[in-house]
């Protein structure tokens, strides 16, 4: 197909050009890395594809009033920053709302909003079904070495339409990048987080260029595929258009146009990301550093490291807790999502070409077993994470409290050596003392001697009484504490009866 002006756009001017051609395949890669680039619209079916850039409001208006060409590219996707204008009758308020200037109440609840990540807002009309949620990318690789940084991705915000004309529209909101760590080049990481905000949109749009099949059928994670399925479909399944579909319910799983089939699976691929899932790699690895920091404290000389071990344990746990609301709030997400896109078959005939928004059930199954991933893969290994960090904690501060312990108890051994060796060298040192008075009655009659033998009784009786009366006294001790308790309770019951006979006279005399 070569490049031309749709005539559809009542010659605007917006050239759509063939998206299976290789210079506008490269052309299309660096469009959507661009900051300044506004939009894209691609048309494509089984055998064809066109992409234009940089559309106009009003020709994107003309477009969501005109159905696609359902002969040769019957599916629409328009990818538009915020900001281009929209008929799909559909509220973006809650987040694209620019914030008041003044505080108040309203200030509040936007910079609640903004600052959740587990934020979403559905909406739907007669002609459209709408969803806005926070999207993870991934973080630029920082350059220098830092402190900690969080595990849990930068964040952005975007919405997905579903229209009932065969048309899937993605709004962005504008870039917000987070904080750029300390010595990193500003504009590097910008150009960086760009690209990585930018990644899934980029993966689904090439696929849907024949170019693209083959730069993907190595990547599982970030295959779509959505018009490389549509030739499988069965001959009489292309052939069906909208109004020949009818419903599209499904009640043969066969039934169902082209058309149906691609933007059922589109909508489904854009909402489909796994970037969210690496960061769990990245929690397994940190925890298992701190598993072998706290089982090194069993090592009595170890010194304990609990600068880092307590705050890593903190800030791991609320990163994984936001991770936990984040996927329940995509699995809350999905169930509004198959609730509006499953259609009662019993209404089917009933419904004719301008019906409601659905969603063909190769989508609604793909969606499900989405959910049971999101279960299975993600929730009940952050709830895994989340209890093996308890476990730790306790853990470790078990660790801490038995290597108190044992300091205790170290301590007050060597309390007790010091006074054992009192117990040897006071008697000594009140001999030495003795011999030593200027009394001349006393010190006439001494020798040297004298003191040797003196000092020889006394210090093996002293020597003798580390062993024997350490054990005596502290059996006399017990014995004294016994009698001591004995005696207060004698005294507590003296008291009680001499209480009760003075109330007795006193009673008496009145």
């Amino acid at each position: 197909m070569a490049s031309n002006v749709d005539p559809r756009l009542g010659g605007s001017g917006a050239v759509f050009q063939d998206f299976d051609l290789e210079e506008v395949f490269e052309k299309t890669k660096i469009h959507v890395g661009r900051e300044e680039s506004m939009n894209f619209i691609v048309e494509f079916g089984c055998e064809n594809a066109q992409i234009a850039f940089d559309l106009g409001i009003d020709d994107i208006r003309r477009l969501l009033d005109q159905d696609p060409n359902e002969k040769d590219c019957p599916i629409r996707w328009m990818d538009l920053e915020k900001g281009h204008g929209t008929n799909g009758n559909f509220s973006m308020q809650p987040i694209a709302k620019t914030p008041p200037a003044e505080p108040n109440d309203n200030l509040a609840l936007y910079l609640q909003v903004k600052d959740t990540v587990n934020y979403f807002s559905t909406d739907q009309t007669r002609r459209a079904f709408c969803i806005g949620a926070n999207w993870l990318h991934r973080r630029p690789t920082p350059d220098h070495g830092h402190h900690r940084i969080s595990i849990l991705p930068p964040k952005h915000w975007q919405w997905l339409a579903l229209c009932n004309n065969h048309t899937v529209l993605s709004i962005h909101e504008r870039p917000s990048f987070e904080p750029v760590p300390e010595k990193e080049n500003k504009q590097s990481w910008y150009r960086h987080e760009l690209d990585f905000m930018r990644a899934h949109t980029l993966d689904v749009l090439l696929q849907l260029s024949t170019i693209g099949f083959d730069l993907y059928k190595n990547n599982p994670l970030a295959q779509s595929s959505i018009r490389e399925s549509l030739r499988k479909l069965p001959a009489d399944r292309q052939a069906f258009s909208r109004q020949q579909s009818g419903m599209s319910a499904f009640i043969n799983y066969e039934v169902g146009s082209l058309a149906d089939e691609g933007t059922s699976n589109l909508f489904y691929y854009l909402f489909e990301d796994y970037v969210a899932a690496g960061p769990l790699k990245a929690a397994e690895r940190e925890l298992e550093e701190v598993t072998h920091k706290i089982l090194e404290n069993t090592h009595w000389n170890k010194v304990s490291e609990s600068s880092e071990i307590i705050p890593t344990l903190h800030y791991l746990s609320k990163d994984l807790r936001e991770f936990k609301h984040l996927f329940e709030n995509y699995k809350n997400l999905i169930s509004k999502i198959m609730a509006v896109g499953r259609v009662d078959p019993q209404q089917s005939n009933q419904l004719d070409a301008d019906r409601r928004v659905f969603l063909t059930n190769s989508a609604l199954s793909r969606f499900d077993r989405l959910g049971d991933r999101l279960q299975y893969l993600m929730l009940n290994t952050i709830e895994g994470y989340l209890e093996e960090i308890a476990a730790l904690s306790t853990t470790y501060f078990n660790l801490t409290q038995q290597k108190d312990s044992q300091a205790t108890a170290r301590l007050t051994r060597s309390a007790t050596l010091l006074a054992k060796l009192s117990v040897f060298f006071l008697p000594i040192s009140f001999m030495t003392s003795y011999f030593s008075v200027q009394i001349e009655d006393l010190y006439i009659y001494w020798s040297a001697t004298t003191y040797w033998y003196s000092f020889a009784v006394i210090a093996s009786v002293s020597f003798v009484s580390l062993f024997f009366f350490s054990r005596l006294l502290m059996f006399f001790s017990d014995v004294l504490d016994d009698w001591a308790g004995k005696i207060a309770d004698w005294f507590n019951t003296l008291i009680r009866a001499i209480s009760r006979f003075r109330s007795r006279d006193e009673d008496n005399d009145a």
